[in-house]
């Protein structure tokens, strides 16, 4: 009896087995995850910039309310100048205040060569993380006191990363032209830096923007970010 029962459960088998098939490929394909990874990257950076971006005006509407809630306390007490001066001193330092004075702008863009120069690769004719980085690091030897990069403050904890052929930086997505801002860097300083003259040299041969301006007022915005500092833990 066993054997005449066997043929009708294979024959069942092979019917749920086909069925199991047909339903899988009837699924509607995910278009997503044909998308190559850096498209994918882009559309996450895109959600969170919308998402940084208001945080960052909670943010600025909170430290507006801690400052009046501080200048408030001042006069309770008497105000206390030398106090005030020291927090404004630090805030200036941190990035956590605007500020304004003469300085350099510096413009760095791509090139508008179609084809790279003998020896060079296309990769050459595109303005990198590591060009604002180095233009960022020459005015900081020139004596910049504070900085900022397409309107964004640049801070300690500010990170210059390439996302594609932009540039990331405090959670904001910025592409070219880079407009770096410094109040109190010298040109001369900057001019013989050995890092920027071989930038300039580059610039020259692979037609990529490189301007240098002096500018009697810069204006500088305030760092808008998060303050609060995550640290590694070891593993377990």
């Amino acid at each position: 009896m066993a054997a005449r029962r066997s043929p009708a459960l294979l024959i069942a088998a092979v019917l749920i087995a086909f069925l199991a098939v047909v339903a899988v490929r009837s699924r509607p394909a995910n278009p997503e995850t044909r998308l190559p990874g850096r498209y994918k990257l882009a559309d996450l950076i895109e959600q969170q910039q919308a998402s940084a971006t208001k945080l960052r005006k909670e943010v600025a509407s909170l430290r507006s309310q801690v400052a009046s809630e501080q200048a408030a306390a001042e006069q309770r007490s008497g105000g206390t100048q030398q106090r005030a001066g020291e927090v404004a001193a630090v805030s200036t330092m941190a990035g956590l205040s605007a500020v304004e004075g003469p300085g350099l702008r510096v413009t760095l863009s791509d090139s508008k060569l179609d084809e790279p120069p003998t020896g060079g690769n296309v990769n050459d004719l595109v303005i990198h993380s590591q060009d604002v980085q180095a233009v960022v690091n020459g005015l900081w030897r020139a004596g910049a006191e504070a900085m900022a990069i397409n309107g964004q403050r640049v801070v300690s904890t500010s990170a210059i990363l390439c996302v594609g052929n932009t540039l990331l930086l405090n959670g904001t997505v910025s592409s070219p032209p880079y407009v770096v801002s410094a109040v109190g860097a010298s040109k001369d300083r900057f001019d013989t830096d050995r890092l920027i003259r071989r930038l300039k040299s580059d610039a020259t041969v692979f037609g990529l923007t490189f301007s240098v301006d002096k500018a009697s007022s810069l204006q500088l915005p305030a760092y808008a970010g998060s303050t609060r500092l995550s640290y590694a833990k070891p593993a377990r």
